[in-house]
């Protein structure tokens, strides 16, 4: 039976989403989100977590398309860790969501640039 590394993050893109075609001529996309915590320090500073998501073909199409910086998205996926050995043996790992769906909460971004004009 496989553990369960279900997510479900809501925030908003940090920075304009980057696609790039792999060997086997899949898209990959893969952008963060910026996560708002609830919770926060005695001045009332509130904690933010960056998330890195990766999606996938038509996904990844699509997020390349009609996403980006600011955009507010709800992404569910699930976790998956990277594992890799730098040119010096070091080891290196680093935790990303995986996207199966990706829901567009914030309006295309040329229509908001056709609003702003």
């Amino acid at each position: 039976m496989n553990n369960l590394a279900h997510v479900t993050l809501d925030g908003n893109l940090t920075h304009d989403p980057e696609s790039r075609k792999v060997k086997n001529n899949s898209t990959v996309t893969t952008f963060h989100v910026a996560v708002n915590h609830e919770w926060g320090s005695k001045e009332g500073n509130k904690s933010v977590s960056y998330i890195p998501v990766e999606t996938w073909d038509k996904l990844a199409d699509n997020c390349s398309l009609y996403l980006g910086k600011g955009s507010k998205v709800t992404v569910i996926g699930s976790l998956r860790q990277d594992r890799w050995k730098d040119d010096e043996g070091n080891a290196h790992s680093k935790i990303k969501v995986v996207a199966q769906s990706v829901r567009f909460d914030s309006k295309k971004k040329e229509d908001t640039e056709k609003e702003a004009a």
